[in-house]
């Protein structure tokens, strides 16, 4: 069996952030942290943000340099640093790299229950209701089959995160517009403590 290594587009994010880094850690005398936000969310958010949904799924080896930079930039940008690391982040509105995966995957999951994806992707869960025909809560539940797997990257697969990560979203959340579920699980997962999906 192939499998897919993420470790060189892991390399080339980290260098981009570095460069990154080291520009925060310069313009941070000179500007405020707001304006230090703006160049975040330019030079950083980017390269963490681009196809997450893929490699984020790496191992927690792989993916930690990211993760040790990311937290640099928030203490570059919040020089005052009062309270925890998490506390920063959500001074900032800013998702840590883990809760930015869990923030996609939660995405791609609203868009397959509302029917925004492309059409092979339509039978590629299997809801809950589909599999208890009694009159029960599972039953009518919106929840999907948690496909059963023995190998770690059978548990890194999407079609094992993804069930995992809507059944543990609030129906409040789940059932929201596309729009107003983005900015409710966004705090969701920014406010509560370890909310990782």
């Amino acid at each position: 069996m192939l499998y897919l290594s993420w470790k060189p587009h892991v390399q080339k994010a980290k260098t981009q952030l570095s460069r990154a880094c080291g520009m925060l850690s310069k313009l941070k005398h000179y500007t405020t942290p707001p304006v230090l936000k703006v160049v975040y969310n330019s030079l950083i958010h980017p390269y963490l943000n681009y196809s997450i949904l893929n490699w984020g799924r790496a191992s927690n080896a792989t993916i930690q340099p990211l993760i040790k930079l990311q937290n640099k930039s928030i203490k570059i940008i919040n020089p005052t640093n009062m309270g925890s690391l998490e506390e920063n982040f959500q001074h900032l509105n800013i998702l840590c790299l883990p809760k930015l995966y869990s923030f996609s995957v939660g995405k791609f999951m609203h868009s397959y229950h509302n029917k925004q994806l492309p059409n092979h992707f339509d039978e590629y869960f299997i809801p809950l209701s589909s599999i208890h025909y009694r009159s029960t809560r599972l039953a009518t539940s919106t929840n999907l089959f948690l496909t059963r797997v023995n190998s770690s990257s059978g548990k890194c697969s999407l079609k094992f995160i993804g069930p995992k990560a809507w059944s543990s979203i609030p129906d409040d959340i789940k059932f929201s517009t596309t729009f107003t579920f983005k900015w409710k699980l966004k705090k969701h997962l920014l406010h509560e403590k370890n909310s990782q999906l």
